[in-house]
Formats: structure tokens, sequence, C-alpha cells
């Protein structure tokens, strides 16, 4: 017994048609951008040397932080906020930083 029957208008694509064209082509646009990208230069400028552990290491230190840089607001001129930095009251500078693990 036959419960589906195609009519003229309705077309019926098969399973490998269906990932062919959900899965095939998508694939083959990520490939071709895939493969030009490595025609073209790499970016301009000195590429860093490899860093080795147990190297001397030359350059001035780095402090990565967590939090924002607090600027108290009585070492400027007025209290607008510039660039990046919050502007912070005196009092509530304290509050920033050390909350779960001790005060670094």
């Amino acid at each position: 017994m036959n419960y589906y029957r195609a009519s003229s208008n309705v077309s019926l694509v098969s399973i490998l048609e269906t990932v062919l064209i959900f899965v095939g082509i998508p694939a083959a646009i990520y490939f071709a951008i895939a493969g030009l990208s490595y025609l073209g230069k790499p970016l301009p400028g000195e590429k860093p040397a490899h860093f080795e552990l147990g190297q001397k290491w030359t350059h001035p230190p780095v402090l990565w932080s967590a939090t924002d840089e607090v600027t108290a607001a009585s070492g400027h001129h007025h209290a607008e906020p510039h660039g990046s930095h919050a502007v912070l009251e005196p009092a509530h500078a304290e509050l920033i930083g050390g909350r779960a693990s001790g005060k670094f």
C-alpha cells in the first residue's frame, strides 16, 4: 500500500542529494576559502624569535590584570572618564581586586 503519492509538481530528493546540498556545498566553500588563505602573503613585519623555556628573558615585564586600572578622582582636574579607564572615588578604589583569593 502506497500512502504517499507524488504529484507532478513535487520533486523527491534523495538523502544523498540532501547531504550533498547541505554538507557538500558548505564544505566546498570552506575548503576553497581555506585554500585561498594559504596563497596570500603572511602579515608584514618581523616575526619574533621563538622563546624556549630555560632561555633568559630579555624583555621588560608585562603585568596582566583581570581588572581595569583604577584612577582616583583626586589626581585629575575633573572627574570625567577618559579613554577606557573608569574614574572612581578614592574611597571605592580599594574595592578593586582581591575578592576571592586575598589582596594582591
